[in-house]
């Protein structure tokens, strides 16, 4: 694997609400009292779980793509939705009232625009830009990183970060769809045509108006935020419907608000996520405390607040990308609930890495055992010998899953992290673990091939490397360094 995330998510995620917003990850009380908003992925079901909260949705209206539905089975992991209900005192479970979920995009892959570099993708849907991470967007539906093409016709769902948008899910659409979706600001419009310009910059259309167009836009809606549904099936684009719409499912007047999102400049010197101005304050919490006067465009944040006028004044940060990333076979679950407990991995040699998981946690299944097809699974499902890919960060002595996917069986351990100890042309140890090298290891050094001298006169303690294991027995077949800086 790569360090390819640069503030993506996920994945993963969010633990729990600050004292007067409703969250108590420092210690605080949590508040059930008055509507709660939150706008993030869907990182689970049994319940659907977002961002750190599961919420009970046995009483719940659902709006999806526009329309009612009845069920959870409408929804899927990754999906960004919009959630309002109430939050128990715990801060970790809550009541779902409304759950919103409309994508952010749908259409086909721009001719020219598909460019991949290691696990990550940059690629235009009718001209809007979307960045895809092979770790952490969710992909379904026949959808994968490796079957991206150039006139795919997919459906995205994801975060703004100022420039483009950071797909949390990619699905397919079926061949029989013939609808696309875009959105963006009204510059012009006629009645005949209309012209967008998108949320990075990219003017589209005008676009012709069908002869039953559904207008659900004032009389005169020139900078006003729509989507456009657009019909293929004539071999040109029609539009078949126009809707005002919300660039960041917030709303001026939400008092309780828990909003996760890539962090971008506003070009005033100000920062938004996913799209919202924030602002701390002296009385602001920070997890880790060292984001407090570091937070820069890129970074993936959720922020706990209130709304005033249109700025999220923010009680609580918190970060969302993970430092360290482990592919390796479970041997062992704990588990209180579907989705708190600890995973022991297999590190090899007789050694074993146990790490956290919370309802913050994004479980996505990979893997032939996912019978039921919701793309997720909890604990109790995690069995010894299943494969899995985790993120996830160090907190203290404690190492906290940001997301697990199970996938199917594979021969190899592989492990991205801060080197903590070097033993010269002996072995590295990574998240408390020794990993010998040997004879047949190969080295490789910011992308070049390199001998086990060179790598070890310029290796140090606090470099990130990623190894593999092919044999589970602590030795290291290939190892790779990327520095600060290169």
């Amino acid at each position: 694997m790569n360090q390819s995330k640069s503030g993506l998510f996920i994945t993963i995620l969010l633990v729990v609400l600050l004292g007067a917003c409703g969250g108590g990850g420092g210690g605080d009380s949590a508040s059930s009292n008055g509507d709660f908003i939150t706008v993030g992925r869907i990182d689970g079901f049994g319940s659907v779980y977002v961002n750190g909260i599961k919420f009970d949705t046995s009483h719940a209206q659902y709006q999806v793509d526009d329309e009612q539905s009845y069920d959870d089975s409408s929804l899927a992991v990754g999906m960004k939705v919009r959630v309002e209900g109430t939050v128990n005192q715990d801060g970790t479970t809550g009541v779902a009232d409304i759950i919103t979920y409309d994508d952010d995009l749908e259409g086909p892959i721009d001719s020219g625009s598909l460019v991949k570099s290691g696990e990550t993708a940059t690629l235009t849907v009718l001209r809007m830009a979307v960045l895809v991470d092979a770790n952490s967007t969710v992909f379904d539906d026949g959808a994968s990183f490796d079957g991206l093409a150039e006139g795919q016709e997919i459906e995205v769902s994801g975060f703004f970060d100022g420039t483009q948008i950071v797909a949390s899910r990619i699905e397919l659409q079926n061949d029989s769809d013939s609808d696309y979706e875009i959105k963006g600001t009204v510059t012009s419009y006629d009645g005949s045509e209309i012209t967008l310009v998108l949320q990075n910059g990219v003017v589209a259309g005008p676009f012709p108006l069908g002869s039953s167009v559904d207008l659900d836009i004032p009389a005169d809606p020139l900078g006003l935020f729509v989507e456009l549904k657009l019909d293929n099936s004539g071999g040109s684009l029609e539009v078949v419907r126009i809707e005002s719409d919300d660039s960041d499912l917030i709303d001026d007047d939400d008092q309780e608000v828990s909003l996760r999102g890539i962090v971008a400049n506003d070009g005033s010197g100000g920062l938004s996520v996913n799209g919202v101005l924030f602002e701390v304050t002296p009385d602001t919490y920070y997890e880790p405390e060292s984001l407090e006067g570091s937070i820069s465009a890129g970074m993936e944040l959720e922020v706990e607040g209130y709304m005033q006028g249109d700025i999220l004044i923010a009680e609580k940060v918190e970060a969302e990308d993970g430092e360290i990333e482990i592919e390796a076979r479970v041997s062992g679950v704990q588990s209180s609930d579907a989705k708190n407990g600890t995973i022991t991995l297999d590190l090899g040699n007789s050694q074993s890495l146990d790490v956290m998981t919370d309802n913050s946690t994004l479980f996505e299944d990979s893997s032939d055992f996912d019978q039921d097809g919701d793309g997720s699974f909890n604990l109790d499902e995690l069995m010894d010998g299943d494969y899995v890919e985790v993120e996830l960060r160090r907190m203290g002595d404690l190492y906290v899953a940001i997301s697990v996917e199970r996938e199917d069986e594979s021969s190899a351990t592989k492990i991205e992290a801060p080197i903590e100890a070097v033993s010269d042309h002996v072995s590295v140890t990574l998240v408390g673990a020794v990993f010998t090298v040997y004879e047949a290891t190969e080295y490789e050094l910011d992308d070049d091939h390199t001998d086990a001298d060179t790598f070890f006169n310029q290796v140090s303690v606090g470099d990130r490397a990623e190894i593999k294991d092919s044999d589970w027995d602590g030795s290291i077949e290939e190892i790779e360094l990327e520095r600060s800086g290169s």
